[in-house]
């Protein structure tokens, strides 16, 4: 490879060994190329590709990018091109708030799929077209939604003193709640009664819930005893399946403390 004086005064690289030292494939540097995203050095008569160091350091930022899920064309044309770190922050700022939304409509996804195999398994036979039609009109992202509800200043309070353990427990606490929710709203759906073994099992479900979110934690009691008292200010989603499926919960509750012995009249 005949070179310029310049050229050989740093370490080049062939694609091949670009690929091998960025853990990427030669396909995939060739298409960068291609795109004008990776820019190839060429020299000698078989316009031969060579890269630079800078090239190598380049190559890593875009697989970075790529890989936290910012497409090619804003690496291109808003991180590579810009110098202002202020303005890449945002960027990865506002790719985290994907991200997140992503993470809570895969879970929502999950929790859905979760509930209607519970009640498949307590009755094989049931109508799945009324609970499939309720899931389809939900929000995936409605938990994000709680950020924005205005409590009262003792349960604002409350929250802000928790710790990132503690919020990581609310908001599988929050995901539980929609999955006994969505459980029962597929009973409802299909006229059951909560006096049969479906809703015994919902019945102890719900009680082992609140036993689990609140058990010897003064804080979580409080922020579900609170959260209760203000439902009228939760989204309107959970608001609404709260209050289309509390009847059944209760009475399902109460059927289970019932045959257990526990329950007080």
């Amino acid at each position: 490879m005949e070179l310029g004086v310049s050229a050989m005064s740093e370490k080049l690289y062939t694609v091949s060994e670009l690929a091998r030292l960025s853990g990427t494939t030669v396909r995939t540097i060739q298409y960068y190329d291609r795109i004008k995203l990776l820019v190839a050095k060429r020299t000698g008569k078989k316009d031969a590709r060579y890269y630079t160091e800078g090239d190598l350091m380049k190559l890593q930022q875009i697989l970075f990018f790529k890989r936290i899920g910012l497409p090619l064309n804003e690496i291109k044309h808003h991180i590579l091109n810009s110098n202002n770190a202020s303005d890449i922050k945002q960027i990865l700022k506002n790719q985290a708030d994907l991200l997140i939304r992503q993470e809570m409509e895969i879970r929502m996804t999950q929790t859905i799929i979760k509930a209607i195999l519970a009640s498949i398994d307590a009755d094989p036979d049931q109508n799945l077209e009324p609970i499939i039609k309720l899931v389809l009109s939900l929000n995936k992202q409605t938990v994000l939604d709680y950020a924005n509800v205005e409590f009262d200043q003792q349960t604002q309070q409350l929250f802000k003193n928790q710790s990132k353990d503690d919020y990581q427990d609310l908001i599988n606490f929050c995901w539980q709640w929609k999955l006994l929710i969505l459980e029962t709203a597929a009973y409802k759906l299909n006229n059951a009664s909560y006096k049969c073994q479906a809703g015994f099992e919902l019945g102890r479900k719900w009680d082992e819930f609140i036993k689990h979110s609140t058990d010897d934690d003064p804080k979580m009691l409080t922020a579900y005893a609170k959260g209760l008292e203000q439902s009228d200010h939760w989204p309107e989603e959970d608001l609404f399946l709260y209050n289309f499926c509390k009847d059944f919960i209760d009475g399902a509750h109460h059927y289970y403390l019932t045959k257990k012995g526990d329950a007080i009249d």
